[in-house]
């Protein structure tokens, strides 16, 4: 059965089909998976990884955060409990914190199980600056095959055009704030316009 964030992915990935034209097929291409995985995406039959996400939204020339519709609030106000979710990697939970149009920095909360994590030895999404900061637990950040432990209140920085992973080598949860300036979104390719459905 689709899940309520599969589901509203799903959604948000046809929507953006269609505003810009592109055939699930080109779409396919384009972000290195196949057609048929591009139609689970789109029905929310798929749980795709943080990797796969980032590729599709790439295709769009979009950040991957744009793939998730915010949730309306009056203001810029952002209710902890409203928190667009995102759910990929296993049992890793991102809360998306920037909300669209998102302009110069995105922002997430990440909650990690025990043993759990993202990212590998050849990890990397665009050439930006990305800020890691421990609020809960305890991870471990490779970056570029240096190993770092961090407690709560620790933090790393890092371009993201370096390889790099995290891991919770706790017993705990574990949760991170993370920075990125500017949002990971390839240069060669050009933004949408917004979308006046998200007003």
């Amino acid at each position: 059965m689709p899940t309520p964030d599969n589901a509203a992915m799903g959604q948000r990935v046809r929507d953006l089909r269609g505003r810009t034209g592109m055939s699930m097929r080109e779409l396919a291409t384009r972000a290195g998976v196949s057609a048929g995985y591009i139609s689970q995406i789109e029905n929310g039959n798929a749980n795709p990884s943080l990797a796969a996400i980032r590729s599709i939204a790439e295709a769009f020339g979009v950040t991957w955060l744009e793939l998730f519709q915010p949730t309306p609030t009056t203001g810029r106000v952002l209710r902890k409990k409203d928190r667009p979710r995102i759910l990929s990697d296993g049992a890793v939970v991102h809360h998306e914190i920037t909300q669209p149009p998102i302009g110069n920095v995105e922002v997430l909360v990440t909650e990690y199980a025990p043993g759990q994590g993202t990212g590998d030895d050849s990890y990397t999404h665009g050439d930006s600056q990305e800020i890691c900061l421990v609020i809960r637990g305890r991870l471990q950040i490779t970056v570029d095959g240096e190993v770092t432990t961090l407690e709560v209140g620790d933090s790393i920085e890092f371009r993201t055009d370096v390889p790099h992973a995290v891991l919770n080598t706790g017993t705990e949860p574990a949760e991170a704030v993370w920075v990125v300036s500017p949002p990971s979104v390839p240069l060669h390719k050009g933004r949408l316009s917004p979308d006046p459905s998200a007003n």
